[in-house]
């Protein structure tokens, strides 16, 4: 009788086991399929010439984001990893405007010819574009006014805001995020953003012009600059509101990045924001990093999709999972933030 309680005591244990040793054994031959897939693509990698430029497709992705310590594990040679490195960290900078005081009623400090032919105030278009190795999705915004655009700034101590709460308390017709902001390990609360802030003219942060980030701002008469200005000179050139990250794109109507190899900053989501020569500004979310929906784009994509729109000034704004875009308060682009109504962020551009 004894042996015979112990056997099933036995095979009751094993039977609450079971779905154990089912989860076990998915999880070794789950771990196992892709380490074997590891170990095949790290084969094709580093035999073929078309591996060295996946490696640096990688190396250049995994540079814009806050994992930047897996780059090195590309196994690129070190010269070129270093120069993708610079290119992202030291991009050309060229300043779109004169510094010149101006004064709020004197013309543009860059000639903008505004149309007095009657448009819509908001535009749509959407974005599908297929490249050899990837492929992304998006939407560009065109606003006909630009004195109708503000950089919406959060005043909360705690955490940065949602852009449908911006939406909310300024009754925002459209929207997209702006500037950059301490991101430790994807956890960051957009409370500070990086670089440079003024608000309706206002200094509310300022930051060394030579440190990387480069300023992007609209004047109370509705022109775009971009450049390596303090704040004071932003100010003086009689700038409404501004923030800064970077690369810029266009500037005066060159693609500064035609002639770049498109690697160096990887594929991302993204943000960009531009003006064009009758004066409209031009905002551009693409999703990525949802494979069957958008891998994401390149700097020379963005880069490339304003210029033949027109767009003679443009600059990057934080991309990854902070992109994202509204319009009358619905998102009409995918954020790759695990939650729906993405990030919490310093601050935004938007339509009032």
């Amino acid at each position: 009788m004894q042996t015979l309680s112990r056997t099933r005591t036995r095979k009751r244990r094993q039977r609450r086991n079971r779905p154990w040793r089912i989860l076990k054994r998915l999880v070794f031959i789950g771990t196992m399929t892709v380490a074997t897939f590891m170990l095949l693509g790290a084969i094709f990698l580093f035999a073929t010439d078309t591996g060295e430029e996946l490696r640096e497709w990688a190396a250049g992705t995994l540079l814009t984001t806050q994992h930047d310590y897996w780059a090195p594990y590309t196994f690129l040679p070190d010269e070129k990893l270093e120069a993708l490195k610079q290119q992202i960290r030291n991009p050309v900078v060229i300043n779109s405007a004169d510094d010149t005081p101006k004064i709020h009623e004197e013309e543009p400090p860059v000639a903008v010819e505004i149309q007095e032919v009657k448009k819509e105030l908001i535009e749509i278009e959407e974005i599908d574009e297929k490249r050899s190795n990837y492929y992304f999705k998006g939407k560009i915004m065109y606003i006909s006014d630009p004195k109708r655009v503000h950089l919406l700034v959060s005043n909360r101590k705690d955490r940065g805001e949602l852009l449908d709460e911006f939406v909310k308390k300024h009754n925002a017709l459209g929207i997209v995020n702006a500037s950059g902001f301490s991101d430790p390990d994807g956890y960051g609360n957009g409370v500070k953003a990086f670089g440079l802030v003024i608000k309706d003219g206002k200094i509310l942060q300022g930051y060394n012009a030579k440190g990387g980030e480069t300023a992007l701002g609209i004047t109370f008469d509705g022109t775009l600059i971009t450049g390596n200005y303090t704040a004071q000179q932003l100010v003086d050139m009689g700038v409404k509101d501004a923030m800064s990250f970077r690369p810029q794109l266009i500037v005066n109507g060159k693609n500064l990045f035609a002639d770049k190899p498109a690697k160096s900053w990887g594929i991302q989501p993204r943000t960009a924001i531009g003006q064009k020569e009758d004066g409209t500004i031009v905002f551009v979310v693409i999703d990525g990093r949802q494979p069957g929906h958008s891998i994401g784009a390149s700097m020379n994509d963005i880069a490339e999709l304003l210029a033949e729109r027109g767009v003679v000034t443009a600059m990057a704004m934080d991309g990854g999972s902070s992109s994202m875009m509204l319009h009358n308060n619905e998102a009409i682009t995918k954020t790759s933030c695990p939650y729906f109504r993405g990030r919490h962020l310093p601050n935004a551009w938007a339509v009032l």
